[in-house]
């Protein structure tokens, strides 16, 4: 197997480290070392991890380690990458990433063909559970702008309206209530809210309560979790 010198120049272009890396696939740091030196191949479990971090699709990773140097398959263009808008808290608090995070930007979601309307945020803290973890980045898709599906198991990004945005998940209980609610294994809890489909929420949502006109992404895309846990 080739040499993988472009690996260490495209981490270096996008400000990460080995360690980034190895904390991504989660192998020791001498693994990745040996990746990039031909002596270790990248395992199934790893390339779309690895595809991810480099910007590439998971095809165009695997032509580019066949090639020895960063390949684009045709086709594989795809959109620009997303900026990352910053961390995100239960409470819909959206505040600056922290100075130290590997990233700025992420590739944009396979099949993508444009990254208007989609953003980018990091889950701050554990109010969703294991459904969007702590340190989670995470790609939403406005359903305006981008065919995403408004069902019940779905996560949403909601606004509001009052500056705040927050994640919830969608739920119809027992009773047939559709609610929007955090993680059922969260280990911090987070304010639940009413939702209804119905087209009068359009126009204005009662108090505590929220519609699809609120839905300002819905979650297409979560990145494995690159903060350390608390």
């Amino acid at each position: 197997m080739p040499k993988q010198d472009w690996i260490r120049a495209t981490l270096k272009e996008r400000s990460l480290k080995l360690k980034d890396v190895a904390a991504a696939l989660k192998i020791p740091p001498p693994r990745v070392t040996d990746i990039l030196g031909g002596k270790r191949g990248v395992q199934a479990d790893e390339v779309e991890r690895l595809a991810d971090m480099l910007g590439l699709s998971p095809r165009s990773l695997l032509r580019s380690l066949e090639d020895g140097k960063r390949t684009i398959v045709p086709g594989d263009e795809g959109a620009p990458p997303v900026p990352l808008a910053g961390m995100l808290y239960g409470d819909g608090t959206l505040a600056p990433l922290e100075e130290d995070f590997p990233y700025s930007e992420v590739a944009a979601p396979p099949g993508a063909a444009t990254s208007e309307g989609l953003a980018c945020y990091v889950m701050a803290d554990g109010t969703m559970g294991s459904l969007v973890r702590k340190g989670s980045l995470v790609i939403t898709a406005d359903p305006r702008q981008h065919y995403a599906p408004i069902v019940p198991g779905q996560v949403f990004v909601l606004a509001l309206g009052d500056g705040r945005q927050v994640m919830r998940q969608y739920v119809k209980t027992a009773g047939g209530q559709d609610m929007l609610r955090g993680g059922a294994d969260a280990v911090e809890p987070s304010e639940s809210y009413s939702f209804s489909l119905l087209p009068e929420a359009l126009a204005g949502a009662s108090k505590g309560r929220l519609g699809v006109g609120d839905i300002t992404g819905v979650v297409m895309w979560v990145h494995t979790p690159m903060l350390k846990e608390a």
